[in-house]
């Protein structure tokens, strides 16, 4: 049930109106994955479905992820939402639901989609069926394009309070200080902190500090071969070192507040040895590079050259 999602005030009143029957427009809904987007729809959902009832079929039927009037699409891997899988969801929408009075259409990954399956989107969005609810979710409201975005309500998804995020993950680990690691590297994100913490993900910070430590002696051939080695998960990588980055600038200033806590350490030695004008520079860099990489198929050639940039001076 709503009641269920914590930290999204905003979210819970939009949702509660669709559920009530008040709100009927699509809607977009912004924000990092994992702080609740899908979650407090599926809970708006089971809400709608079961009538208040947590006990219904409907709710054992969402739970197990079977419901035909609970769709969400997602694009494959790394891969873009294209228009066939966008057609299909538009011909559902045109069909009356089989069990409930709204059916709730969910695109998970809505920025993902092709030009050409947001135009075939577009049309339904103007004339949105009577039984169809849609959600668009979206980390970036940038990436949509303006011809959907003028079509939907706006709801922004805030990051997670840290202690939220500590005390959700903090049963998958003994150790207090990595939840805290991985909460704060989440950026407000239960999802991404799971992650974290679950998946061994971390093993991509030290790379990231490999490459510092490459950079540092000049050994190109080492720093690139990294890049190389970690091409699939690049854009996460970047993410690491713009913590650390940022970390190596705070360490004198406000060093409980760093994210990366367990290594401040290394992370003083490293800032020693890299300089104000190198660490000034790769934040510079970085966050020019960041601003045009999603899916960039030059992604690695870019973040080579900025490299390179910033360590030669």
């Amino acid at each position: 049930m709503l009641s269920d999602v914590r930290g999204q005030t905003e979210g819970v009143r939009v949702l509660r109106r669709v559920v009530e029957g008040r709100l009927k427009s699509p809607l977009l809904l912004v924000g990092t994955k994992g702080v609740g987007r899908r979650f407090s729809v599926i809970e708006a959902a089971r809400e709608a479905f079961s009538k208040g009832d947590p006990d219904s079929p409907h709710s054992k039927r969402i739970d197990e992820g079977v419901h035909p009037d609970l769709v969400t699409v997602r694009p494959p891997d790394g891969k873009d939402l294209g228009v066939d899988a966008i057609r299909a969801v538009v011909e559902l929408s045109e069909t009356f639901p089989s069990t409930v009075p709204s059916r709730y259409v969910v695109i998970d990954g809505a920025d993902a989609m092709t030009t050409p399956a947001a135009n075939a989107l577009l049309k339904t969005l103007e004339e949105q069926p009577v039984t169809t609810r849609f959600f668009l979710l979206t980390e970036s409201v940038d990436r949509i394009l303006p011809t959907i975005r003028s079509r939907c309500g706006l709801v922004r998804y805030r990051p997670l309070p840290e202690k939220f995020v500590v005390e959700y993950i903090s049963g998958l680990t003994e150790d207090p200080t990595k939840a805290l690691v991985c909460a704060r590297l989440g950026e407000g994100s239960v999802g991404l902190a799971y992650q974290f913490l679950a998946s061994g993900r971390l093993t991509l910070r030290n790379k990231m500090l490999g490459m510092l430590e490459a950079g540092i002696s000049k050994d190109f051939s080492s720093l690139f071969s990294l890049v190389d080695e970690i091409e699939d998960d690049l854009e996460r990588g970047l993410r690491f070192l713009d913590h650390l980055l940022t970390d190596i600038v705070m360490l004198p200033h406000t060093p409980d507040r760093i994210s990366n806590v367990d290594i401040a350490d290394q992370l003083g030695r490293l800032r020693t040895r890299l300089g104000e004008a190198v660490v000034e520079r790769l934040l510079s860099g970085l966050r020019d590079l960041q601003g045009h990489m999603r899916g960039h198929i030059l992604l690695p050639f870019h973040t080579k050259s900025y490299l390179a940039t910033a360590f030669s001076g």
